[in-house]
């Protein structure tokens, strides 16, 4: 489905905005619609991003509470058990 919007855009920037996607051979709706999906997958990365380097935060702070593990180790002692 299509949605039609009204929105105020500074005329500088609509200038800008129709230059843009004439020389990438695209309508403005078109232009619009891609500059949109291109921020909002922008903004998805970084929320990854932030998961991903609060993971490794809570990782180290493991780390840093229970010592050096040997990951190799824990493995071999499993097996000799099973």
């Amino acid at each position: 489905m299509v949605m039609k919007l009204n929105v105020s855009i500074p005329e500088d920037v609509v200038r800008d905005m129709d230059q843009a996607a004439r020389e990438a051979g695209t309508t403005r709706s078109a232009f619009l619609t891609q500059a949109v999906k291109h921020y909002l997958q922008e903004k998805e990365e970084e929320r990854l991003h932030q998961r991903r380097l609060r993971a490794a935060e809570a990782i180290d702070r493991i780390r840093e509470e229970f010592g050096p593990w040997d990951g190799t180790a824990e493995v071999l002692k499993w097996r000799e058990k099973h």
